[in-house]
């Protein structure tokens, strides 16, 4: 068993999942982020999001998995030829296009024109139909 922590929440990140989950309208309890439709409230301790705190365990399992694929996608997207994240099953699939477009959002200005490359690549391998 290893006894490595994961790596802590970042905020902008979390927030842009939860706003994937449409979180901020169906779960947060803050009016300012219902009105703007965006997560506009975290906890300064750790960063979270305050939505995140009304999910059960099975949706903060679904927002966790979520997260931890944008988180992936903007590591390592684009810059490993060999990952391409863009599994055949099409659950799976869905769960990297969501992913894909969150760490969209968070690409610096200058990584713009390697990224668009990854995704153009990434497009061109369709799903595979499964039987």
């Amino acid at each position: 068993m290893s006894d490595r922590k994961p790596p802590p929440l970042e905020t902008y990140l979390a927030a842009r999942t939860a706003e994937m989950l449409a979180l901020p309208q169906m779960a947060c309890r803050r009016r300012d982020c219902r009105r703007r439709n965006e997560c506009y409230w975290h906890f300064n301790a750790n960063g979270e999001p305050c939505c995140l705190k009304n999910l059960n365990a099975g949706q903060r399992r679904a927002f966790e998995e979520l997260y931890d694929q944008a988180r992936r996608i903007r590591d390592h997207g684009g810059w490993n030829e060999r990952l391409m994240y863009a599994s055949r099953y099409p659950i799976r699939r869905a769960l990297e296009d969501a992913g894909l477009d969150i760490a969209n959002t968070m690409i610096h200005k200058s990584d713009r024109k390697r990224w668009n490359a990854f995704r153009r690549k990434r497009e061109a391998l369709a799903p595979e139909k499964l039987d």
